[in-house]
């Protein structure tokens, strides 16, 4: 179970970071507003922040049945998540250096899950 647990925490983590760069955009679009007014009326920052909320309800679960020396870890998924959508959802460029680091959090992560 707190497998599963931490990979709906992964996705909520990748999706309300997604969100967190659309709210971004947002605020390119909207530069003629006040600081106040990009961020109020903003519905990209509120899922992004709902995401992040519902997430650390989620982690703190997680931490009650698996150590953090071992989820911690194994939540750096969320960054090859996270680029993986940037790349589909906003046309960003996943360079070599990037294509590498992803591969270094994936054996990294394949050592840490070894028992």
């Amino acid at each position: 179970m707190p497998y599963l647990l931490l990979a709906v925490n992964m996705v909520l983590m990748t999706i309300g970071q997604l969100f967190f760069k659309q709210a971004a955009v947002f605020l390119n679009q909207h530069s003629d507003w006040s600081l106040v007014s990009k961020y109020f009326y903003n519905p990209w920052f509120y899922a992004a922040i709902s995401f992040f909320a519902v997430g650390t309800l989620t982690w703190t679960q997680i931490l009650t049945s698996m150590k953090l020396s071992v989820a911690y870890p194994l939540l750096s998924i969320t960054y090859i998540l996270t680029a993986i959508g940037a790349y589909f959802l906003f046309g960003e460029k996943l360079s070599a250096v990037n294509l590498a680091g992803i591969f270094l959090i994936m054996l990294g992560v394949s050592l840490v899950s070894v028992k």
